[in-house]
């Protein structure tokens, strides 16, 4: 289980507020050559997009005076100039992925950012690591902040616990600011996940195979399978295969129940719901169901009849039962039952009270399938 997109860039906020931070500083503001000041301010400009802004969060005054300034605004008496090694970037930048992560965003900006600088200032960051040292070190502190939060309201045993402690190395630093701000809805989310991985309850159990859905099975099967599903759903789709392999694979063992849950965003879906139950009307369900999925592009009011026809459906009772107001009303209630199983998209399937992680995958369910068996 993974909390965070460990590819995402840096809010543009946050970036803009460590660029401004950096811009105001007191401690450098009498000593900063012009040019350097100009460069602040182009950071705070481009916080946004570049990477530039992270790494000189990080390191010393002295490195991005000369990172600006071309070098020292005097030059050094004693040669010391020509005695910075060339190696000194790379130096400087594997100290910084060791202490980053050598896998973490940091690690890669800060790759990149070195080899536009010159290996003065480089040896210059060098000198003044303990700074870049102690920098992660206190941005890091916000999240393992977050982390024991999460560690204390989730449980040490948790997924989320173990989740956040191995992202933890990879999260960039300037993020954990942010990270520290939104905690609260962090933890919001995780509780509501949790919700999602435990078993209904045996009241919404018993709501969810109440009536005369469609379906297929034995009324006393040990294992009974509730699918909250959308005709205009491509994996949707994909899930009506699983539903056929597993009545192939397990036939009477197994109680199917079939609930509708068109999306408001497919336009042509609560249609095919409610004509899919005027077939259920006609003994025809499964007809309707398979070639409705095979024909999704086809949905539409005149298209429905011909797949009614097709089927072999009574055309002129099928038309009034698919537009009429009680098949209208079913489509409501299984909506409702949806909601009452907290369903947040489509497919969603239910295995004995608990939620199928991946429906769409035939090996995963059946492997769930059987392990109820055994029971």
């Amino acid at each position: 289980m993974k909390l965070f997109n460990r590819g995402a860039k840096p809010p543009v906020a946050l970036a803009a507020l460590r660029a401004a931070r950096l811009a105001s500083s007191d401690a450098v503001a009498s000593s900063e050559c012009v040019p350097l000041r100009r460069y602040r301010a182009g950071l705070a400009a481009l916080a946004g997009v570049s990477a530039l802004v992270g790494v000189s969060a990080l390191v010393g005054v002295s490195a991005l005076a000369l990172i600006a300034c071309g070098g020292s605004q005097t030059a050094p008496e004693d040669g010391s100039a020509a005695k910075v090694k060339a190696s000194s970037c790379g130096d400087f930048a594997r100290a910084l992925c060791i202490e980053l992560g050598a896998e973490s965003d940091g690690c890669r900006s800060a790759l990149g950012v070195v080899t536009l600088l010159s290996p003065r200032a480089c040896a210059l960051a060098i000198e003044d690591f303990e700074h870049s040292r102690g920098r992660i070190a206190a941005l890091r502190g916000a999240c393992e902040q977050v982390a024991t939060r999460v560690c204390a309201e989730m449980g040490q045993d948790s997924d989320s616990c173990q989740a956040i402690r191995e992202d933890l190395p990879k999260i960039p630093p300037g993020h954990c600011a942010a990270l520290l701000r939104d905690q609260d809805r962090l933890i919001a989310a995780l509780h509501e996940r949790k919700a999602l991985t435990e078993p209904l309850s045996e009241e919404a159990w018993r709501s969810l195979l109440a009536g005369t859905p469609p379906g297929f099975g034995a009324a006393n099967a040990q294992v009974v399978i509730v699918e909250f599903s959308d005709f205009q759903c491509p994996y949707c789709a994909e899930a009506a295969a699983t539903v056929h392999k597993l009545r192939e694979k397990y036939g009477e063992r197994i109680r199917f129940v079939f609930r509708n849950y068109p999306l408001p965003f497919h336009p042509n879906a609560r249609a095919a719901a409610q004509a899919s139950l005027a077939a259920h009307d006609q003994g025809k369900f499964w007809e309707l169901h398979d070639r409705l999925f095979q024909n999704q592009d086809e949905l539409g009011n005149e298209q429905l009849i011909e797949h009614a026809r097709a089927a072999g459906l009574d055309v002129e009772a099928f038309r009034a039962g698919a537009t009429g107001a009680a098949s209208g009303t079913r489509v409501d209630e299984d909506m409702r039952l949806g909601e009452l199983a907290r369903v947040q998209g489509t497919p969603t399937m239910f295995i004995n009270k608990k939620r199928v992680e991946n429906p769409l995958d035939f090996d995963d369910v059946s492997e769930q399938v059987d392990a109820e068996l055994k029971n």
